[in-house]
Parts: C-alpha cells; sequence; structure tokens
C-alpha cells in the first residue's frame, strides 16, 4: 500500500507553521501537533513515522492526514465534524457582530486589538457558547471580518463642520466651478524626508528587504495644487512653509495659469494661510479668485494628499538617498509625469468631481 504524502505549496507550508504557533501560543496544543503531522508528512514521514516522533496512535495520526486532505485546517481544529452548524443563533451573530465592530475597548478590555482568544472570552460569557480559537476565526471570516490595519482619523475633527462641507459647502463649489467654468483648485504643502518612508513590498519569506538609514533629517519642502476636473498638477519648492513663501507660489505657478479663467481655490487651515497679508492678496485678486478654508483637521478632504501618497508610493517609499540632491531628482521625475500625464493622477481626482 502506497504511504499518504501530502504535498504543500510553500506558502501553504508557512501558513500552516504560522497557525501552529498560533495554536501553541493560544494554548491550544492538540491543534499544534496535528498540524506538525501534516508539516512533517509534508517532508516525507509516513504515518507510521509520525506515530512514532509523536506519540500518537497510528490510526490516529492517519485520521489527521485524512481530515487534512479532506477538509484543510479547518479539519485539525479541536472538536471538528464536517458540516457543524452554527452554535449561535442568527440574533446573537449580529450581536455578536456589532461587539466586534465597537472595538475590545468599547467592551471593556483595556487593550485596542482583537485576538481570537478574546472574541472567544466573549462569546463564552455573553452567550454561554464554547468555542475553539480556530473555529472563532472561521466564524469571524463567514460574519464578513478579517485582520485589517486601522486607518488613522483626526480626533479633533469637528463632524459637524465636516458634514456641512460634505453635504453642503463641497457641492455648491462644484457646481458653481462648473456653471461658471471656473477652476476648482485645492493647494497644500508636504515634506519629503532624506530618510523616506517605508511601505510594504514583495520580499522571499524570512528575508525582508533592508533600506539603509542615515538618521538624516534633511528634507525637500514642496508646495502643491491641483485642479481637480483637469487633474493639472502644480507645484513649487522651497525651504520652509510660511505667508513668504505659500504667496510665491500662488503668485508663480497659480495667478499665471488661472487668472484669465477665474478660480475657487480651497486650502487647509495652516496658520500662515490665515495670516493678514496672504488675505490681503486674496482680496486683491478677489476679481478672479474665490477662496475657502476646509474644516479643520480633515486632510481626506484634501485630493492633493493622495498626489502625496502617489509621490510616495512612485517615488520615495523604501528609498535609500545619499544625498538631498537625489531625493530631489527623484521627487522632480514624479512630479514631471504627473504634469505631462495628468491621466495618471486622474483616478484619484474622480472621488472629489462626482
Amino acid at each position: 500500500m502506497r504511504a499518504r504524502i501530502i504535498h504543500l505549496h510553500h506558502m501553504t507550508l508557512a501558513k500552516l507553521l504560522r497557525l501552529k504557533k498560533e495554536a501553541e501560543e493560544e494554548g491550544v496544543p492538540r491543534v499544534a501537533r496535528r498540524i506538525h503531522a501534516v508539516v512533517l508528512n509534508s517532508e516525507g514521514y509516513t504515518s507510521g513515522d509520525l506515530a512514532s516522533v509523536l506519540k500518537a496512535p497510528r490510526s490516529r495520526v492517519s485520521e489527521w492526514l485524512a481530515n487534512y486532505e479532506k477538509h484543510g485546517y479547518e479539519g485539525l481544529l479541536e472538536g471538528f465534524r464536517p458540516g457543524r452548524p452554527s452554535l449561535l443563533t442568527e440574533g446573537q451573530l449580529v450581536e455578536l457582530s456589532d461587539i466586534v465592530e465597537s472595538g475590545p475597548v468599547a467592551y471593556g478590555f483595556d487593550i485596542g486589538v482583537w485576538t481570537s482568544p478574546m472574541i472567544r472570552r466573549v462569546i463564552a460569557e455573553e452567550f454561554g457558547v464554547e468555542y475553539h480559537p480556530g473555529h472563532v476565526r472561521k466564524l469571524l471570516h463567514r460574519l464578513g471580518f478579517s485582520v485589517q490595519r486601522p486607518k488613522r482619523i483626526l480626533a479633533r475633527a469637528d463632524p459637524k463642520k465636516q458634514d456641512k462641507w460634505h453635504r453642503y459647502t463641497f457641492p455648491r463649489l462644484k457646481k458653481k466651478a462648473q456653471r461658471e467654468g471656473l477652476a476648482l483648485i485645492f493647494t497644500d504643502e508636504a515634506s519629503f524626508r532624506q530618510d523616506s518612508t517605508l511601505h510594504a513590498t514583495w520580499g522571499r519569506i524570512g528575508r525582508p528587504p533592508e533600506v539603509p538609514v542615515t538618521g538624516e533629517r534633511k528634507s525637500v519642502k514642496v508646495l502643491g495644487a491641483v485642479e481637480i476636473y483637469t487633474a493639472s498638477f502644480h507645484y513649487g519648492i522651497d525651504e520652509v512653509f510660511n505667508a513668504s513663501t505659500y504667496l510665491a507660489f500662488l503668485k508663480s505657478s497659480i495667478a499665471p495659469v488661472y487668472r484669465d479663467r477665474g478660480a475657487i481655490l480651497v486650502q487647509d487651515n495652516a496658520s500662515y494661510h490665515k495670516q493678514a497679508d496672504v488675505w490681503q492678496w486674496f482680496r486683491a485678486n478677489r476679481d478672479w479668485l474665490e477662496v475657502h478654508n476646509l474644516p479643520s483637521y480633515s486632510p481626506e478632504f484634501n485630493p492633493t494628499e493622495r498626489l502625496w501618497q502617489h509621490t510616495r508610493k512612485n517615488g520615495t517609499h523604501n528609498r535609500y538617498f545619499v544625498t538631498v540632491m537625489e531625493l530631489l531628482s527623484t521627487l522632480k521625475r514624479v512630479f514631471s509625469d504627473m504634469q505631462t500625464n495628468p491621466r495618471t493622477i486622474r483616478s484619484y481626482m474622480a472621488p472629489f468631481c462626482r
């Protein structure tokens, strides 16, 4: 009789090893033992070999391998039964979803990250049902949850002002721009450091890519603006951000292009945007320029922010710049591409144009 040998893809093997470690950490050694049996079998160990190595009856080892071949990882979990129905009612599943979505702090935990054992404990306390952590993960996937990286939101933002901007102010500005043929421009500023940002990328398992770090804090400061309907990008580079450099950017990059057509300009609430000489210039040019401020702490309302993300993704992420001039050269390459090929950034503007 031919020995059963399970052939695992290297990605599946890596996943099983991770799950084995999780099972050990979560206090379910029997599950870790079964995963170990599958991994060893893929390396050529027969059921008889495994029975000896793992100190388990050969029939039990064969059952583990058969369950894995038929049902995958789920077949190795504690108390696994093919087609086993949920022990929670539909109403309880809805309630569990609400608890998970509200977060562990809202439930009473002094921690911000849900783990399978924590949710297992919630299920036991709330509904009197005992689940294995592996079944908890399966249940969460079925309810529409997955492991995700949270996104930051600014706690000091005013929801009422944001709602007013989103529902009334911005739609009105878009209608006016379209009706009168005005450009609708957003401005913003960004600093790009010589020690650049890191971002997830493909790499060989166990050998993550390395990016040299020097500790240099020199940066390039960029003032930018984008017209959302044409995806026309404008930028200026200076040594500092203040009222003088902002005015210089407006006079050199915005006024010459949009004075004849007319424009609505939207800016954030940086302190130098509000200084007297800036608004004096705005008033002197109100025959062609209308200016509005975004709600405070609302960078997600500014499409220029997306262009800075595009720049980092396509230029500076995971890069080592020996000199500031190398960084500057890369930035100018990305900016030039955005200016000569606006189609490359038009998708970023689409949500703001609707």
